[in-house]
C-alpha cells in the first residue's frame, strides 16, 4: 500500500472511532497522531532494508506486530504521563491500520492475505533487490502509475479516485484538521 493510502485508510478509521468514542471529530494534534503512526513502519523498514541493507525486506522490525506491541505500550505509557491518552489512541489505531492493510491490501487487484509481512523476525516475505530506497521506490511507483495509465479509467482507478475524493470530503467535514489549525496561527501571526 502507498503512504497516502494508509494515511487515508487510518484517517477514515480514526475519524469514525473519534466521533463514536470520543463524539467529536479528529483535532489536530489527534491527525498528527494519525499521520505518524500510519507512518512508522514504512519509514522504520524500508531504509533499513533498501538504504541500509540491514534487513532482506522492506517488511521486519517495524512491521513486526512484536515491535509494534512494545512501540504502541510505550507510546501509550508517555502520552499518558502528560495526560494525553487520545493521542496514544490515535497513533496505536494508525499503526494497527497500516499492518493490517499490509496484510490485506483491498485496493490492489486480486488481494491475498499476507500475514508474513508482520511475522518478523519468525517469517518475512520474500526479499527483492531494486537497489536503495530511491531505486525501490521509482520501480514501485512507476509500476503503480504504469498500471494507471496502461488501462485508462479502469473501475480500479475510478474506486481509488472515489475513495481519495471521499477521504478529502471526510477530513474537510471534520474540519480540515492540522491545515485549518495552521491557516488559523498564521492568521494570528499576521494580526499581531
Amino acid at each position: 500500500m502507498w503512504p497516502w493510502e494508509h494515511l487515508a485508510a487510518a484517517y477514515v478509521l480514526y475519524s469514525i472511532v473519534s466521533r463514536i468514542v470520543l463524539r467529536r471529530p479528529p483535532k489536530a494534534w489527534d491527525t498528527l497522531a494519525v499521520v505518524i503512526g500510519s507512518q512508522l513502519p514504512d519509514l522504520i523498514d524500508k531504509p533499513l532494508a533498501w538504504s541500509l541493507g540491514i534487513t532482506e525486506t522492506g517488511y521486519s522490525i517495524g512491521h513486526s506486530i512484536f515491535f509494534a506491541t512494545a512501540v504502541c505500550f510505550v507510546v501509550f505509557l508517555v502520552a499518558s504521563r502528560y495526560g494525553e491518552r487520545v493521542l496514544a489512541g490515535a497513533f496505536t489505531l494508525a499503526y494497527v491500520s497500516h499492518l493490517a492493510t499490509d496484510v490485506y491490501d483491498p485496493l490492489r487487484p486480486n488481494p491475498t492475505v499476507e500475514p508474513r509481512v508482520v511475522l518478523w523476525p519468525l517469517e518475512s516475505p520474500p526479499a527483492d533487490d531494486h537497489g536503495g530506497l530511491l531505486d525501490h521506490f521509482g520501480v514501485y511507483f512507476l509500476q503503480y502509475v504504469d498500471e494507471i495509465l496502461a488501462g485508462g479509467l479502469t473501475p480500479p482507478v475510478v474506486m481509488q479516485l472515489f475513495l481519495g475524493g471521499a477521504v478529502v470530503a471526510l477530513w474537510i467535514v471534520d474540519g480540515a484538521p492540522i491545515a485549518a489549525d495552521a491557516w488559523r496561527w498564521l492568521r494570528t501571526q499576521r494580526q499581531t
